[in-house]
């Protein structure tokens, strides 16, 4: 075993303050409904993490199971907060697998809010001194001001990024939880009546279908009982996700396929009925999970990096609202929204895979492998 001391130190600072509390009774992995029978967690990722066991804990498929309903810590005798220290645990990784590395590391300490917002807003600036637009007089049409080409362009360039970032951070999350200490092995009868071990069929396709399946209903997320309301909150904030991502690709088919020049739709236009209601569970969800976050202390009040992504897509969603609301007003401080909107809309999409997004592809991918091996919550 490779000792880690700076491990130990680092997931302290992004919020395991509490790691040290704990004297391994195991009345968390008793008390969780999702942890399985067989090496259930978080007992063993506690103790991992106390060692400084990195390399064990960066290829361990449980820590993206845990959901951090904080049912262990509201039943830990030691108030060490197993659910905190396991979401400090997960940034932790996604620090290590993101790409490029240092950068993930910048972005989750409190100094590294400057460079968050400094990146959207000097190449804001930039494409301000370049395109130099005008704010149109008379009735307020956001596609004069900066046109929705434009917009649509710089969004699939930022996904773009996002999405190699992503796809390197899975790639390597995937491989190690699928290295040799973590393969699960069947066995069949060979000659001379001896046992010889088979590597089980992953059945991927069929594992990530029915892992989707759940995540779309959050399933797993409906078994927490302390913090209940984290189920209902992120299930809104989720499907508003979802559904504003419809919204988008209505945009994108009145722009590119019909021709639509101008997106300034009537209210009960489809694609705006739904970024109203994708708008709406999310700020709603995201309120909902930031009220309800001062309501627990032994809970926890979540950390820096809960609480800077909560923020962005409460920010978001509100300053897509005001937008809609300036708009219909006629006022002419809907540009300067917008302006504001894009920014923070360049944070959310570019950071991604740097912030608590990653935990959809690396939850998804935990399901997957963990249906592919049997790995499923005790009953």
């Amino acid at each position: 075993m490779e000792v880690d001391t700076q491990f130990v130190k680092d997931v302290i600072e992004l919020g395991g303050e509490t790691l040290k509390k704990c004297y391994q009774c195991a009345t968390c992995s008793v008390i969780c409904p999702l942890s399985p029978e067989d090496a259930p967690f978080p007992r063993k990722e506690m103790i991992w993490a106390q060692w400084g066991l990195k390399d064990k804990l960066i290829k361990d498929g449980d820590i993206w199971l845990c959901h951090q309903c904080n049912d262990c810590s509201e039943y830990c005798p030691r108030g060490a907060k197993p659910g905190e220290v396991l979401g400090a645990i997960r940034a932790k990784v996604i620090q290590e697998l993101a790409f490029p590395s240092f950068f993930a590391k910048i972005l989750m300490k409190p100094a590294g809010i400057v460079v968050y917002f400094a990146i959207p807003i000097i190449l804001t600036l930039l494409y301000l001194s370049i395109a130099s637009p005008k704010i149109p007089e008379g009735e307020i049409v956001l596609g004069n001001f900066i046109p929705h080409q434009h917009v649509e362009l710089a969004g699939f360039l930022v996904g773009g990024w996002a999405l190699l970032v992503a796809a390197i951070g899975a790639y390597r999350f995937w491989t190690g939880i699928n290295s040799t200490v973590s393969k699960v092995y069947e066995y069949k009868l060979g000659e001379n009546a001896e046992l010889e071990a088979v590597k089980a069929s992953p059945r991927f396709i069929e594992c990530l279908f029915w892992s989707v399946i759940d995540i779309l209903k959050h399933s797993r997320f409906a078994e927490c009982g302390t913090a209940r309301y984290r189920y209902f909150a992120h299930f809104m904030i989720f499907w508003g996700f979802l559904v504003l991502g419809a919204a988008t690709l209505g945009d994108i088919y009145y722009l590119y396929i019909l021709g639509v020049e101008e997106l300034a739709l009537p209210i009960t236009d489809p694609a705006k009925i739904l970024g109203n209601i994708g708008a709406i569970l999310l700020v709603a969800g995201s309120f909902w999970a930031i009220v309800a976050r001062f309501r627990n202390e032994k809970v926890g009040y979540g950390t820096y990096f809960d609480w800077l992504f909560l923020g962005t897509i409460f920010a978001v969603g509100v300053t897509g609202v005001c937008i809609e609301a300036l708009r219909y007003a006629g006022s002419v401080a809907t540009y300067y929204m917008y302006l504001i909107h894009l920014i923070l809309v360049f944070t959310l999409l570019a950071y991604a895979p740097y912030s608590k997004f990653a935990h959809l592809i690396y939850r998804t991918l935990a399901y997957t492998w963990a249906k592919s091996v049997g790995r499923e919550p005790q009953q």
